[in-house]
């Protein structure tokens, strides 16, 4: 029963972030302020480049010293930086400019509460990215996901 109320609860949390992307999405374009949604997804798509070939290159790797891990755990650290850069500075800055910028009409008022949660997520997902740094820090340079415990697959 335990495990099933875990499931459940991980499943809402998965969605929720797109469940704000998406009301934000529809708020912004009712509001007509698509240029802050243009703004927001052009900060955000650029930290998906590095990360996703990290995950390639991490799975392309046989051992935990070639070349393949080797470029995994530099594209990591570049995903780590340019995560910080886009989606916590730049895209902090941008909530501050919609907050003080869009007019005060229902559109506007739940564009700002989304805007302000979304703010919350990607800080939430900060302390994640730093422990795992702190991980790799401490496993020698070496980036291991966490969700992949070796015990459960053997």
């Amino acid at each position: 029963m335990r495990y099933y109320v875990l499931t459940h609860f991980h499943h809402h949390l998965h969605f929720f972030p797109s469940s704000v992307t998406i009301g934000l999405v529809v708020c912004s374009i009712n509001a007509r302020f698509t240029r802050f949604g243009g703004v927001i997804m052009f900060f955000f798509d650029w930290a998906d480049i590095p990360l996703q070939s990290a995950k390639a290159f991490k799975y392309m790797s046989i051992e935990p010293k070639d070349f393949f891990n080797y470029v995994a755990n530099r594209l990591f650290e570049l995903f780590a930086i340019t995560y910080f850069l886009t989606r916590n500075l730049m895209f902090n800055f941008v909530v501050y400019t919609a907050l003080r910028d869009l007019r005060a009409n229902m559109s506007s008022r739940t564009a700002k509460i989304l805007l302000i949660m979304l703010a919350a997520i990607q800080t939430f997902w900060l302390t994640l990215l730093i422990k795992a740094v702190k991980k790799q820090i401490a496993n020698g340079g070496n980036v291991e996901d966490i969700r992949e415990d070796k015990k459960k697959l053997e």
